[in-house]
């Protein structure tokens, strides 16, 4: 059978497909930063240098661990040159890029993906990571042959940008990442799949096998899998939320009403009739929570089904708020409810940041929205009082816009976007906060926009035509006329293609205050508004509809930031003073950011590659430990050479026969010669015997000669082992050649010498004997001594 693994051409076409899927993979990065061109092109050629460079070396046949080494150093030389201007490590060009670097870290922690122009760019860290995937995907799939494990270090850089932005990468560069996998996966593997099948006589190798039909079953099934990959998420239905999975008992689903059209109703009623009415010792309670939407289907936003443990009762002490960091100041208020008969509601009117509440066993609380729902369909608000302690937040704008992304620590349906969404709504997105440099801020422009700098309108009058549905939301964002539903339900969408976690709170805005004292919430009083994650503070409440239905926002939607004044070059000298200091003052130097924090994980990144790299190293291990003992033994005498000899044969899978001496022993390993193959045609299980290699029997012969000459003769000679080396490699080429290709492989990168398989055997008289008689400790050395 025709091996190519060797060829050139194949080293090449192996290497160019492990290079492209790498920088096809690293091309999802692009959401982190605006003029990612500036990186890809750069990967491109770095990743052609590296591929190209090690299918040379393999072609040659250079050692793995100088082929690894080599493409280490230059994938750091060319990172260098890239950032720096020069590839040469000069310590001016060290220090241009160590400032670069940390300028980069810098603007990784303060500003929200993708990083924009005008501030130190993430460039370095990104190239760093692209050489590194490139590197690390060439190692695995091309030097280690291993491309399935390959697959691990594509996922990891796959998935770094959905951490990040919380956003999927498109369906396109998914499908070509995936076909040059496969790619590569077939084509390493198909060595394998050309050697099946077995001739009448035993022969392996004896017929070869057509790979056209396989070629074209391999590619169907390629894309079936692909095409599978796309299609199958998009029919299964993956947005039903739950507190706790599985059917234990004391769990039942919970079906609810939908607050958005309710609050349409009771909105375009006209009537205003008084709903509930509050006492409390604390401050005016707006902002009254009846309900949390969580999922945008694209259609509408709704509260999702809800699993909810009967354990889960509104009577007592709730979990811990969700987000919120110990540090953050806070007061407690209790608040005493009353609700009228007019108002019958399967939800329960609380604040958002409610600690404890005695409502009774008919209620329940979702952990993850904080919100009260009737266990049963026949319980209702109408008639029913109660009492909770909710908590006042003061909210510190700068913790909020130093914080991380918040993707990945909420419930998904927090970040989910639908396929369809229209693409309008994401570039205006986009385009209203291109000024904004971290997620906090981007928050804050949205808000200011659809107050004032949008010049959008309220009226109530649009609540009986408006929805909150795609095609509805794109019509309110040209129109610029609506009303409550559809700010709140426009910005949370707008928030969540930002990269940042939200949801729609529906509820009431502000009460009247009675005559006795209490305050009286009304019918006219419904609102929505949306609320928005962000790590360290929580669910934070934004006010987007303008002021002529709502007329103040909180204070932290206002804070002031410093501004980055001017737009470093790509140059190291730039710094990270013009950063604003993660918790600190906005005058503050950025150069005392806190390092613990970033909205791009890159220590978990790079400590993945690490790990991968650390995995890499130990598969090297065996085949480096090799090839150490045999330069220490060509390096010594004739003994050994020898033991170097005796160790090929087991590394092949042969068992050394222990116990026999130098001459048996050689006519044990003349039956296992074979004649070496050259040019790439050889058979899968040739025929073995001394004839068959008459020039490797008449080596194995002097070795023999000279091995007894060394040990029994009356004067013996020290015979070095660089003078017979040469017959030593006729010897092992001939042992190479009687085995299949995939045992030659294996005593390459596993060999049994240094990871210990059993591969030696003994005569049954020899083991009969070694078990029934004690052997005397002298007479055992010196036995040792004179056999192999």
């Amino acid at each position: 059978m025709k091996s190519s693994w060797s060829s050139l051409p194949h080293q090449l076409r192996v290497a160019g497909i492990a290079m492209l899927a790498a920088w096809a993979t690293v091309l999802s990065w692009r959401v982190l930063t605006t003029g990612f061109a500036e990186v890809g092109f750069p990967l491109l050629f770095i990743g052609v240098v590296i591929a190209g460079g090690g299918a040379l070396a393999r072609w040659s046949r250079l050692p793995a661990a100088a082929i690894i080494a080599g493409q280490l150093v230059v994938g750091a030389l060319l990172v260098l040159g890239t950032t720096t201007g020069s590839p040469f490590p000069t310590p001016g060009n060290v220090d241009d890029f160590r400032a670069a670097l940390d300028a980069a870290l810098a603007s990784s922690r303060a500003y929200a993906a993708p990083v924009q122009a005008g501030v130190p760019p993430v460039y370095p860290l990104l190239l760093i990571g692209g050489a590194l995937v490139i590197v690390l995907v060439d190692i695995v799939a091309c030097t280690l042959r291993r491309a399935p494990v390959a697959g691990l270090v594509l996922l990891a850089a796959y998935t770094l940008p959905v951490a990040v932005t919380g956003e999927a990468v498109s369906w396109w560069l998914f499908s070509v990442v995936a076909g040059l996998f496969l790619t590569l996966v077939f084509l390493q593997h198909s060595d394998h799949v050309t050697s099946w099948g077995r001739a009448a006589d035993g022969e392996k190798g004896s017929f070869s096998v057509r790979t056209g039909a396989i070629g074209n079953t391999a590619l169907g099934l390629g894309a079936g899998a692909i095409a599978l990959a796309l299609v199958v998420p998009l029919s299964v239905p993956t947005m039903t939320m739950s507190v706790f999975d599985g059917n234990g008992p004391g769990t039942r689903e919970v079906q609810v009403k939908d607050p958005m059209v309710d609050l349409r109703r009771d909105l375009s009623r006209g009537e205003d009739i008084d709903l509930l009415t509050v006492t409390t010792s604390g401050p005016r309670p707006t902002y009254f929570r009846l309900s949390v939407l969580a999922r945008f289907n694209g259609s509408q936003w709704t509260p999702g089904d809800r699993e909810i443990p009967d354990t889960q009762t509104a009577t007592g002490p709730l979990p811990p708020l969700d987000g919120v960091a110990l540090d953050v100041d806070r007061k407690e208020f209790k608040y005493d409810v009353r609700i009228g008969p007019d108002f019958e509601s399967t939800w329960l009117p609380t604040t958002a940041q409610t600690t404890q509440i005695a409502a009774g066993a008919d209620w329940r609380y979702d952990v993850n929205t904080r919100d009260f729902i009737a266990a049963r369909d026949d319980v209702t608000t109408a008639d029913r009082t109660y009492d909770f302690t909710g908590a006042q937040l003061t909210y510190d704008a700068d913790s909020m816009n130093s914080a991380v992304s918040g993707a990945g620590t909420v419930a998904g349906i927090f970040t989910e976007i639908p396929p369809g969404l229209n693409n309008e709504i994401r570039r205006l997105a986009a385009s209203v906060t291109a000024d904004a440099p971290t997620r906090f801020q981007k928050a804050q422009l949205l808000q200011q926009w659809f107050r004032e700098d949008g010049d959008f309108r309220y009226d109530q009058a649009q609540v009986e035509s408006a929805g909150s549905g795609g095609a509805d939301l794109l019509a309110f964002l040209r129109d610029k006329v609506g009303y409550c539903e559809q700010f709140a339900a426009t910005m949370a969408i707008m928030a969540r293609v930002l990269g940042i976690p939200s949801r729609v709170a529906v509820g009431f805005l502000e009460p009247e205050k009675s005559t006795n004292g209490a305050w009286v919430f009304s019918a006219h009083d419904l609102h929505a508004w949306p609320e928005l994650y962000f790590p360290g503070s929580g669910w934070v409440r934004f006010e987007p509809t303008p002021q002529a239905r709502a007329g103040e926002v909180p204070d932290y939607t206002t804070a002031d930031f410093a501004p980055v004044t001017e737009a470093p070059s790509p140059s190291a000298t730039q710094s990270s003073e013009l950063l604003p200091e993660r918790g600190a003052s906005p005058s503050a130097d950025a150069g005392s950011a806190d390092e613990d924090t970033s909205s791009i994980p890159w220590v978990p990144l790079l400590a993945g590659i690490l790990g991968l790299a650390v995995v890499a190293l130990l598969l090297l291990t065996p085949r480096l430990v090799r090839a150490a003992r045999r330069r220490r033994r060509l390096a010594g005498d004739i003994e050994d050479l020898w033991v170097e000899l005796r160790d090929v044969a087991r590394d092949l899978g042969h068992a050394w026969p222990v116990g026999r001496s130098p001459r048996r022993a050689g006519e044990w390993l003349g039956r296992l010669l074979a004649a070496p193959v050259t040019g790439g045609e050889r058979a899968d299980r040739p025929r073995r015997g001394r004839d068959q290699a008459p020039e490797a029997a008449a080596a194995l012969d002097r070795l023999v000669r000279v091995l007894e000459h060394s040990r029994y003769s009356r004067e013996p000679e020290t015979y070095t082992a660089e003078r017979f080396a040469g017959d030593a490699e006729l010897v092992e080429a001939a042992l190479a050649a009687g085995v299949t290709p995939r045992e030659v492989r294996r005593a390459a990168w596993w060999p049994a010498s240094v990871v210990g398989r059993r591969t030696s055997w003994r005569p049954r008289a020899a083991r009969a004997t070694q078990t029934q008689t004690p052997v005397d400790p002298e007479t055992s050395r010196t036995v040792d001594e004179l056999v192999g």
